[in-house]
Formats: structure tokens, C-alpha cells, sequence
């Protein structure tokens, strides 16, 4: 899927945020390629990135999905991994 069929998918959520509704309608048209053209990587420092809608900023909807991934990955590992657990943390930063 290319950035602007994502841009659309987002657009059209029904359920979509209230605040991140708000700021997808005030992304202006050359702004909206970052957004929408990939997914924030998870790296060494866990998932950074820019606050705001599209999966290539944190929202709920981009933790979400990491934490399931992260849940799926402990999964395979065994009843070891499991029983060891993960810490998904936050801290003062603004809506962590």
C-alpha cells in the first residue's frame, strides 16, 4: 500500500481519535507524505518518534500494534520468556 492509500485508511477510520482527527484535518498537503510513507522502526531505545496520526508517528494505534507484535514474539519464545514477562514503560514526556 502506498502513503496515500494509508493517508486514506486513516482518514476514513470511523473510530479514529478525536485529537488525532483533529490534527490529520490541519496536515497540509505537502506535510503529508512523512506521516503516511512508512512505519516508526522499533529499535535499541524501544519506539521513538514524532506525536501525531499516520504509522509513522506514536499514537495509540502505533503502540498498540507494537505491543501485540512484542506479545506475539514472547509467545513463541516458550513458557520461559512468559514467565519472565515485559516491562512497557512511560515517562514525563507528553502523552507517554
Amino acid at each position: 500500500m502506498n502513503w496515500v492509500n494509508t493517508y486514506k485508511v486513516w482518514g476514513n477510520f470511523s473510530e479514529l481519535q478525536q485529537e488525532l482527527k483533529q490534527e490529520l484535518r490541519q496536515i497540509t498537503e505537502w506535510q503529508l507524505k512523512d506521516p503516511f510513507y512508512t512505519q516508526l522502526a522499533f529499535g535499541t531505545g524501544g519506539m521513538r518518534g514524532e506525536l501525531g496520526p499516520g504509522p509513522n508517528r506514536m499514537n495509540i494505534y502505533t503502540v498498540r500494534k507494537v505491543t501485540k507484535e512484542l506479545a506475539k514474539y514472547i509467545e513463541k519464545q516458550g513458557t520461559d520468556a512468559k514467565r519472565k514477562g515485559v516491562v512497557i514503560a512511560y515517562d514525563s514526556r507528553h502523552q507517554s
